[in-house]
């Protein structure tokens, strides 16, 4: 542990000695590639990288007819969607790309920043701070840290497996690659949404360094560094760190002047680059992160009664259970920054319950071997390590209503892959390969929930005040796969595609609930309750930490849910998931007069089954949810004209969804309404997206990106948030999933001297309504909320961020203002319920700062 923390502090301090550093290496910034960097390289990429240079053995595009203004022409964005270096104008996919000067000039740090300026990727913050990410309506809402996402995220190619790790890797980086649509052929069998690669900027032949510093609201300190260069022939190091730190932005509504939300966060990555000769190449990447500060507390939004025919607690009217306190308790203010949180917790005692202790090592080889001019052979090994450590205070009160105030997770993660990829000037191009992965994840979650109606009504009605819970989930999984992917040259302008993937994958899964007390209870002895309800045996004492969950199920009580336990026994939920499945893909491009490309595609894609990380009375809420599939039919355009100073791409897509998994409701015999993870039979998402870029000017760059999005659920019937059964959800927007999204930007970059330039920026990003679980649209009969007419709904929001400043003509030096949601808008990312209580999570306020950055 210690030896990880060493390198991320380490890697911060040299990246901060680059000031002593020497020669400029970057493409000056006032030219048209720097002035070009600070757009969003949407759908076709159209904006020139300033390090990501054009694959090798492709010719740069060049348009029938050359622009009046050479200089107007847009550049060459580089992916590797295929899993080798391509022009994306030339192939079939669709993709979006920011550079790594876009992302240091705007100033963004983190994944769910980077959303807002990408239509059709949408961000959710869960309660406890895992990012959930949803890509052109296909996403999954999931709290634990063990569960494989819809869209897959990796670095320079080496997965990230679940998203909680992905959430300071955002820095020194060449650019983000986001490819959109099922990618289960080439990505795996967990992105049927889509996949995320960081691309980092990598070792250098040249030395060069770089500091980067910022100063803004809330006392935000940011320092950021790289060196980078030869050590000897054939060897390059790079070197990079990013230390962040910040007050709290939170106010308390019952303690003035305390704050939360305070920010200590501390990045590294280090590289080494070898050639021993020219065919063979080796890059060695140590990376990492550790965050210290505090998490993010819920608003209190509304109280959500348990419905009073369902659950032992709730046989008596409602209300009759009601913590005074709760209800004498006022509802948040409209205002990002008004929340409340606990400064104690019964399970760990006094101190603030939001806190976070988390860190991210990573150890990464890729070596690619040529063999001869017949093409490469590459391997990525990986092995990375999470360790989980924080408090939540979800129901945004000074109250232990449904308060998080301990999780403690780990995860141990391996990648192989191996793959040959023939000479990309081939006609028919070939990637063909296995890989295979292993994930071993621990947590532990204990709820405190000591002023809810649960503890009052147990212990009103039993003497039996239950007011903890703690829910563990150790998860083993592992899986193999077969892959390939083919691009057949017909000719000058027709190239058909094809690729094919079969998957194995296992996960075997043990997940107990207990009461962490035991007999230490503070009311007197706890008795092991749960089962007598249903075996009709004495209560009977238990000791802490024992499996408490019911073999009942819950839907049917006259069944059991597991078959190794008798009727009414309690003890942990033991299972194992065996899947298998053949992903697939069949597409064409055609070109037309060298400025115009027409795709269709059409592919297959799944994502695993999963356990839920939940609370559950009975042993059948945690049976999972098995693997999802999505068929998914793809077209669009992508055409440039002008010259090559305007380009303009048009998709239109449609997923027919069988089984998606998704968090529901179940109404518990004890409890009442509690999670639970479905698949829900069918469901689909038709939608389009249209992007423009233009270079009126030679300074000018402007970007225009829209997405329409109608994600909806076909054939299910469940329970909603509010424990009111039978609900037929058909017709039901998918959570999480806005109907519109646009993103307008634009970058000047004029010469104000002969040595210095102009730099201002503008963007305006906009989505509309969505809802935080399904059928959140309708309130359910047991919200009382006299503030807020839509209880779940995630309002429409529209955020602009700026910046304005100058920049040495010859890019050595940089200096900016800049501000985020500068209009204050008030939005939020998601609503949560607990046992009487629903929360929202906003997002940040208006922020501003100063940015200064210089390269050697």
């Amino acid at each position: 542990m210690s030896i990880r923390k060493n390198m991320l502090f380490i890697g911060t301090a040299l990246g901060a000695m680059a000031w002593s550093g020497a020669a400029v290496a970057e493409e000056p910034a006032g030219s048209p590639a720097g002035a070009a960097e600070a757009g969003v390289e949407e759908l076709s990429g159209a904006e020139a990288e300033g390090q990501g240079a054009q694959a090798e053995g492709d010719a740069t595009p060049e348009s029938a007819s050359e622009p009046a203004d050479s200089s107007r022409k847009l550049g060459v964005v580089v992916v590797t969607a295929n899993k080798r270096e391509q022009n994306l104008n030339e192939v079939g996919v669709t993709a979006a790309v920011i550079g790594g000067p876009s992302l240091e000039q705007q100033n963004l740090t983190s994944l769910d920043q980077i959303a807002t300026r990408l239509p059709s990727l949408s961000f959710a913050k869960a309660p406890n701070g895992t990012p959930v990410y949803t890509l052109r309506g296909v996403g999954f809402y999931e709290t634990s840290i063990g569960a494989y996402p819809s869209v897959s995220i990796y670095t320079d190619e080496i997965p990230l497996p679940f998203p909680v790790m992905s959430t300071h890797t955002a820095f020194d980086l060449e650019r983000v690659e986001v490819l959109k649509g099922p990618q289960g052929t080439l990505f795996g069998q967990n992105a049927t949404g889509g996949a995320i690669n960081f691309i980092a900027a990598k070792p250098s032949d040249e030395f060069e360094a770089g500091v980067t510093a910022t100063y803004g609201r809330f006392e935000q300190r940011e320092l950021s560094g790289y060196v980078s260069g030869p050590i000897a022939d054939g060897l390059q190091f790079r070197v990079a760190g990013r230390a962040e730190l910040a007050d709290g932005w939170q106010k308390s509504s019952s303690r003035p002047g305390d704050t939360n939300g305070e920010v200590e966060n501390y990045m590294g990555r280090a590289q080494l680059a070898f050639e021993p000769s020219d065919s063979l190449r080796f890059l060695f990447n140590l990376n990492g992160w550790a965050e210290k500060g505090e998490t993010q507390s819920g608003q209190y939004i509304a109280q959500q009664f348990q419905n009073e025919n369902i659950g032992v607690p709730y046989m008596l009217p409602v209300g009759a259970f009601r913590d005074p306190a709760i209800l004498a308790t006022p509802f948040a203010a409209d205002n990002a920054r008004a929340s409340d949180w606990s400064l104690s917790s019964n399970l760990l005692g006094p101190g603030k319950v939001p806190f976070v202790d988390n860190e991210m090592f990573q150890a990464s080889l890729r070596a690619d071997f040529d063999v001869g001019t017949i093409g490469t052979i590459t391997s990525l090994t990986g092995y990375t390590e999470f360790d989980q450590r924080q408090g939540n205070d979800t129901d945004g009160m000074a109250l232990n209503a449904l308060d998080v105030p301990l999780t403690l997770g780990d995860i141990e993660s391996f990648f192989q892959e191996i793959r040959f990829a023939n000479d990309p000037a081939n006609p028919i191009r070939l990637v063909v390969g296995a890989n295979y992965s292993t994930d071993k994840v621990s947590q532990d979650v204990t709820i405190d929930y000591a002023n809810s109606s649960a503890t009052l009504g147990f212990g009103s009605l039993f003497g039996f005040p239950l007011s903890l819970t703690t829910v563990s989930n150790s998860q083993d999984m592992s899986s193999y796969a077969f892959f390939g992917n083919v691009e057949y040259d017909v000719n000058d302008k027709v190239t058909l595609k094809g690729g094919l993937r079969y998957t194995k994958s296992e996960n075997d899964t043990t997940i107990c609930q207990s009461d962490p007390e035991g007999p230490a209870y503070p009311f007197g002895n706890v008795l092991k309750f749960f089962g007598t309800l249903y075996s009709g045996d004495a209560f009977v004492p238990y000791s802490p930490g024992e499996c408490v969950s019911i073999n009942v199920d819950s839907e049917s009580p006259a069944n059991t849910a597991v078959d190794y336990l008798a009727y009414g026994e309690t003890g942990a939920y033991i299972n194992s998931l065996d899947e298998d499945n053949v992903s697939w893909k069949l597409g064409a491009d055609y070109r037309f007069n060298g400025d115009v490309l027409l795709y269709a595609n059409v592919s297959k894609g799944y994502k695993t089954g999963s356990f839920p990380t939940i609370t559950g009375s009975t042993l059948n809420q945690y049976v999972p949810a098995r693997q999802e599939s999505v068929l998914a039919y793809e077209g669009g355009i992508k055409a440039t004209s002008l010259g090559g100073a305007l380009q303009v791409n048009l998709a239109g897509f449609y997923y027919d969804y069988t089984d998606k998994q998704l968090r529901t409701k179940l109404n518990d015999p004890t409890f009442g309404q509690l999670d639970v993870l479905r698949n829900i039979p069918e469901s689909s998402v038709k939608g389009v997206e249209v992007e423009v870029t233009a270079r009126p000017v030679e300074d000018l760059v402007v970007n225009a990106a829209y997405t329409y999005l109608d994600a909806k659920v076909d054939r299910f019937i469940g329970t909603n948030a509010g424990g009111d059964p039978g609900i037929d959800f058909s017709g039901t927007e998918i959570p999480y999933t806005p109907e519109n999204q646009f993103v307008i930007s634009g970058n000047y970059t004029p010469s104000l001297t002969s040595s210095l330039n102009l730099l201002a920026g503008v963007t305006v990003s906009y989505q509309s309504d969505t809802i935080a679980t399904l059928g959140g649209n309708i309130n359910p009969t047991t919200v009382n909320a006299t503030s807020v007419s839509c209880v779940y709904c995630i309002d429409g929001y529209t955020l602009v961020d700026a910046q304005l400043g100058v920049e040495a003509s010859d890019g050595r030096w940089r200096a900016f203002i800049w501000g985020k949601n500068i209009g204050d808008e008030y939005y939020w990312s998601n609503v949560v319920s607990g046992y009487d209580t629903v929360a929202r999570f906003a997002g940040n306020p208006r922020t501003f700062g100063v940015t200064l950055s210089y390269t050697f």
